[in-house]
């Protein structure tokens, strides 16, 4: 057995049976409501996950960490379950993401707005979120997985529709444990 996966498997046990997935990624995040908070520079970051596969379904989280731009703590942890019909090597996946996120970012208004402007526009950046994800290029070379170009698109809990994530997962690789 290669040391990483021995590793990985001290590391979290019980992970070491067939269908557990691990994966590393780069992705980036977008967060916008369109007013003064209106960011549209990605924020780059890291994305760690793991996945159970069981049966047509990948049941599992994971943990963000995008430390470029001012903010919060910048780290998010979800939960999702995806869908993955499994077609020859290529195992697209669709379903939602529900998370908790420290990425939303006030800026302070310039020129004239409201002294309780930023504080509105705090109350529509709640740190819940639930988001629809898409990886329709995932594929797998048992026991490895490749996967770019994700999408995801969502709103926080607090006010949906009042805010719209983004987020695109660059490239992800994984292996199967």
């Amino acid at each position: 057995m290669r040391p990483w996966l021995l590793l990985t498997a001290v590391l979290f046990p019980g992970v070491a049976a067939a269908g557990h997935d691990v994966s590393l990624g780069v992705t980036a995040v977008t967060l916008t409501n369109g007013g003064v908070y209106n960011v549209t520079t990605p924020r780059l970051g890291l994305d760690a996950t793991y996945a159970y596969e069981l049966g047509s379904w990948r049941l599992g989280g994971g943990l963000r960490w995008a430390p470029s731009g001012r903010g919060n703590l910048p780290v998010e942890v979800y939960a999702r379950a995806l869908l993955t019909p499994q077609l020859g090597r290529w195992r697209p996946a669709v379903g939602p993401e529900l998370g908790v996120s420290g990425l939303p970012v006030i800026l302070p208004p310039e020129g004239g707005f409201p002294d309780d402007l930023m504080r509105r526009q705090a109350s529509q950046l709640g740190p819940a979120y639930v988001a629809v994800h898409a990886a329709p290029l995932r594929f797998d070379f048992r026991p490895f997985t490749v996967s770019a170009l994700e999408l995801q698109w969502g709103t926080t809990l607090n006010q949906p529709g009042a805010t719209l994530r983004l987020q695109f997962g660059l490239v992800h690789l994984g292996v199967t444990l």
